[in-house]
């Protein structure tokens, strides 16, 4: 009887060393620094952010574009800031590639999408393309950053950016669609800017954000920022003049608070914006000159907090991959 509990205790004791050298590990990569893998959770990871993670390096390099949507021309800038917001997050760099490179190709079309394409049979027996929301996940890369793929495209062209360019076509029941960095951010824009809620934006004047309605909005902002939680915006400057940016800084500087987003328009830079306290009130006027010809760049804007929803599902797959990658 007495033989077994050696080999007992020794099964023990290598489980229990097992056990602290997993809580013990820490991760650090292009995103997180020495996230410690005892305790894990989604606070956790957002304390360990990298102070470079949401650096400029790191912005999609392409301006936002016009499309033709089949109702009015759109600029891309809402599938532009969400496909960038979410890349900050879910996009791991320099790091040893998981999978094929053509499975990195449609899963990171599919994370800029937002949405699956499947096939559907119609009541008169056809098949059509219909799309469901997609879930999210974290993806390893070996190239430095899609800037850099960018800027070496002639020189690798087989890098991430001229990859995401030329595509694929995906085949189903007989209906070709081609899945491509413009194509698929177009489809993206078109999700996000068609949605009732949307209406509340481009109604009525901009002094319907009132001073009360400016400081909850910079409140949120404030709290979301210093958590390191990045903030899809609206600016409204008028019926027919939205455009939407993603909040990365918020620094008080006494009479106001300088905001800097990561703004399509002039993705190389990170721009800045301002809520002046004395009239509770947004300004842009850098940002507002590039999207205007004329008028007062300096006017008070509309703004509004979006998709604050789709931070959820960031923070899933986050947790997901750290629990994974501690794991082994």
């Amino acid at each position: 009887m007495k033989k077994w509990i050696p080999a007992v205790l020794i099964s023990i004791t290598s489980f229990h060393h097992r056990t602290l050298a997993a809580e013990a590990k820490s991760i650090s990569d292009s995103f997180v620094k020495q996230l410690s893998c005892q305790n894990l959770t989604v606070d956790s990871i957002y304390q360990a952010i990298q102070p470079t993670a949401f650096h400029r390096y790191f912005h999609i390099p392409v301006a936002n574009w016009k499309f033709h949507s089949g109702g009015p021309t759109l600029g891309v800038c809402w599938g532009l800031s969400s496909a960038q917001r979410k890349m900050f997050y879910l996009a791991r760099f320099d790091e040893k590639e998981e999978l094929s490179r053509s499975d990195l190709l449609r899963k990171t079309l599919t994370m800029f999408r937002g949405a699956e394409f499947t096939a559907q049979q119609s009541g008169n027996g056809q098949a059509r393309m219909i799309q469901t929301p997609a879930t999210l996940e974290v993806l390893k890369y070996s190239d430095r950053s899609l800037m850099s793929s960018w800027a070496l495209e002639e020189r690798k062209p087989d890098g991430l950016f001229p990859m995401l360019n030329r595509g694929y076509k995906e085949t189903i029941n007989g209906a070709a669609t081609w899945m491509t960095f413009k194509l698929d951010l177009e489809r993206s824009q078109q999700q996000h800017f068609f949605r009732g809620g949307n209406l509340k934006m481009i109604a009525g004047d901009t002094a319907d954000r009132s001073s009360v309605e400016n400081l909850l909005t910079v409140t949120q902002l404030e709290k979301n920022l210093k958590a390191k939680r990045l903030t899809m915006m609206v600016l409204r400057g008028g019926t027919t003049t939205q455009h939407v940016v993603v909040a990365k800084e918020i620094i008080d500087m006494g009479k106001y608070f300088l905001i800097m987003v990561y703004d399509s328009n002039n993705p190389l830079v990170d721009m800045p914006m301002y809520y002046q306290k004395s009239t509770q009130s947004f300004h842009a006027p850098a940002i507002m000159s590039i999207l205007e010809k004329s008028g007062d760049h300096g006017r008070p804007l509309g703004v509004f907090i979006v998709d604050e929803d789709e931070q959820v599902s960031i923070d899933a797959a986050l947790l997901k991959y750290y629990k994974a990658e501690c794991a082994k």
